[in-house]
């Protein structure tokens, strides 16, 4: 069973946060691929949810495949689009906070058609005659051509403030301990000797880097903000996105029980202010370190930590 049908059975059809990935095809005169949606009877990208059993290159790659016949690799990263603005209700009802990574991708193979489910018809347009779209589709076509090495996270606005009752905590209200695909952030700090900032978990007692799981009402990049100064009192300003992580070494099983597909997003971030302490509840301490004297992390932020000290120029995938 597809992950969207799963938890709709228990949730029904209210607003939920849920992952998606959409692609830039580009052909080999620079148009870009758009396909007319099934869904809303207009103009969109390719592209589609992100399941628990695979990363967002696959789904990418999937969606793609699916809905247009052609095999594509993603090539980098565009954005991350998950402002409120961007909420979506679907026409049979169902509520969404989108969080899509948007890929550029090259064709590989494959021979264009429409799959007549999802796609009603597949067309090149030339990137200054986009046809009328919807408003995610618009910034993910700018940002594309504004071709930064780096992925956008800041388009829309940046939301409300966070709700009452925690996100997690309604959804496990009606899925119990249920592997859940969960968007979240973790922070790459740095003070001026270039120490790094961790944190040791309440729940396991190991390290890693502060950041936490995306909230309704809120783009991710205030996640983070939020995030850190609850784990650790400093105030900070996301400057990057390093990387997304969202391999299966990102499913695991917390302490209690609860099942997670991570599907994280990796900041480089500037302090801007605060004072660093714990706060005893999800962090039993915060210390920097220098990158030589690292304690043992969490399995799931080796590759991220590997990324940040690469530097690679371009945010990873």
């Amino acid at each position: 069973m597809a992950y969207l049908e799963w938890i709709r059975q228990h949730v029904g059809p209210q607003k939920i946060v849920l992952v998606y990935a959409s692609a830039c095809v580009a052909d080999a005169h620079g148009r870009i691929l758009w396909q007319y949606r099934a869904d809303f009877n207009c103009w969109g990208l390719p592209g589609g949810m992100l399941e628990l059993d695979e990363s967002l290159p696959a789904c990418v790659i999937r969606e793609v495949h699916e809905e247009t016949g052609l095999q594509v690799i993603p090539t980098r990263v565009v954005g991350v689009y998950s402002s409120p603005d961007f909420d979506v209700t679907y026409p049979n009802g169902d509520q969404v906070q989108q969080v899509t990574f948007c890929f550029a991708c090259q064709v590989v193979g494959g021979t264009l058609q429409a799959d007549g489910r999802e796609s009603h018809d597949l067309r090149w347009f030339p990137t200054g005659q986009c046809p009328p779209t919807l408003p995610w589709y618009q910034v993910m076509l700018a940002d594309l051509l504004a071709n930064q090495p780096y992925a956008t996270f800041n388009q829309g606005t940046p939301g409300n403030g966070r709700a009452a009752i925690p996100y997690y905590q309604f959804l496990r209200r009606y899925l119990g301990q249920a592997c859940i695909i969960s968007p979240g952030t973790a922070a790459f700090i740095q003070n001026e000797a270039g120490h790094i900032l961790l944190q040791q978990r309440s729940d396991s007692g190991h390290w890693g880097f502060p950041g936490g799981g995306v909230e309704l009402g809120e783009r991710v990049d205030q996640t983070i903000v939020q995030e850190v100064y609850e784990e650790t009192g400093l105030h900070v300003q996301p400057t990057r996105v390093i990387g997304v992580y969202s391999d299966p070494v990102d499913t695991f099983i917390y302490p209690h029980g609860d099942q997670v597909k991570l599907v994280r997003t990796f900041f480089a971030c500037q302090v801007t202010g605060g004072q660093l302490r714990a706060d005893g509840i999800e962090s039993l301490a915060v210390r920097f370190f220098p990158p030589e004297g690292l304690p043992r992390l969490i399995p799931q932020h080796h590759r991220p930590l590997h990324d940040a000290l690469a530097n690679k120029g371009k945010t990873a995938f």
